[in-house]
């Protein structure tokens, strides 16, 4: 496990969890493979996602093809930082946070019944008013997207809770 320096604002597993489940988005970092990127091959390249945590996993749906994938294919080792509340705490000069870093290996889905479970999760969170259409959407688009499994190796949470009203 990666040490943490600020010790006291570790998180625990639950509450690691509820952030990874709900946040509306995460950054996915992984290594640059592309000569024609402008920091070169070996460098970080970052992109949002929006996953869903369904099986002890981590999945998104994507293009299937485009520098994140060629990426993914050279080199599955990513990162992915989720954010589930960050709110200005003004009297402190600071934020109140909670975040989280997941360590994992990227796999693409290619079992029918495993995407087609993923893109249902990914749809029930990011559009649960729509819930009677999901079926329908998940197996009119399943072959035109491709959905990535994250298999967590570690993951680590951090949090700034606000601050009583500074005294000036």
């Amino acid at each position: 496990m990666v040490p943490m320096r600020r010790k006291e604002r570790m998180m625990e597993e639950k509450s690691i969890l509820e952030v990874v489940n709900d946040c509306q988005y995460a950054v996915l970092s992984m290594t640059n493979y592309r000569e024609d990127y402008p920091l070169g091959i070996g460098a970080p390249y970052s992109v949002p996602i929006s996953p869903v945590l369904l099986d002890g996993n981590l999945y998104f749906h994507c293009a299937f093809k485009g520098h994140k994938i060629e990426n993914l294919t050279h080199d599955n080792k990513v990162c992915v930082s989720c954010v589930g509340q960050a709110d200005n705490d003004e009297p402190a000069f600071s934020v109140a946070y909670t975040s989280v870093l997941v360590f994992a290996l990227a796999f693409e889905v290619v079992d029918l019944k495993e995407k087609q479970k993923a893109l249902a999760a990914i749809c029930e969170k990011f559009a649960p008013s729509q819930k009677e259409r999901i079926d329908t959407c998940v197996f009119a688009r399943g072959n035109s997207t491709a959905v990535w499994r994250l298999e967590p190796l570690e993951m680590s949470g951090k949090q700034r809770k606000f601050e009583s009203p500074a005294k000036v």
